[in-house]
């Protein structure tokens, strides 16, 4: 079951992916990531939800609890800072949907009645980390999610899947675009496929 999985994630790095409680408030970052797998997977398991409902519900809570300026910064790399105010704009707004998009289909396709244990917590002041693994009948696959404190509480900036960084995958594949290319080719290819999902 591992292949899918990375196929997702590799997926990730190339596009450029009611009744819920709020983001957690800044306590403990393991509660923080229990909450929000909690809802996923009761989500996932509620047979009274359509898909759609589901999708739109799951697409919520990664909207509500990813910080999408900075990840689509970090993204960039040097780049972003040769950037106008609109390009950055255009940017963020771009690379968020099509996240956000992309990281829906990962969790209703890979997280539905796994087990999920709960390992090392990792604060390095206004950051953490969380290790988790999702375990199953013949693997355990490691899952860690990268945070920082934000006015609203904990916000996740990253998550790395059996050593895989989402945001690095991102950072990898970008650089590789806009070196061969140009940036406004890659922000071109990235709005035509966010108009091809919407």
């Amino acid at each position: 079951m591992r292949k899918p999985l990375w196929t997702w994630i590799l997926s990730l790095a190339l596009v450029a992916s009611g009744g819920l409680t709020s983001r957690a408030l800044a306590g403990a970052p393991t509660d923080y990531v229990r909450g929000i797998l909690n809802q996923v997977m009761a989500l996932q398991n509620d047979a009274a939800l359509s898909p759609q409902a589901r999708a739109q519900a799951v697409h919520k809570i990664i909207e509500r609890n990813f910080d999408f300026g900075l990840m689509a910064k970090d993204s960039l790399g040097p780049t972003y800072d040769r950037l106008s105010s609109g390009q950055r704009q255009e940017f963020t707004q771009t690379f968020s949907y099509l996240f956000q998009d992309s990281y829906t289909r990962l969790v209703l396709n890979f997280l539905k009645k796994e087990n999920i244990q709960y390992g090392r917590e990792l604060p390095e002041g206004d950051k953490a980390r969380v290790d988790t693994a999702i375990v199953r009948t013949n693997e355990n696959i490691p899952v860690t999610y990268l945070m920082h404190t934000a006015p609203q509480g904990w916000v996740l900036y990253d998550v790395m899947v059996d050593g895989v960084s989402i945001l690095q995958n991102y950072k990898t594949q970008f650089a590789q675009v806009i070196n061969t290319k140009s940036f406004e080719f890659l922000l071109n290819k990235m709005q035509e496929q966010r108009r091809a999902i919407q």
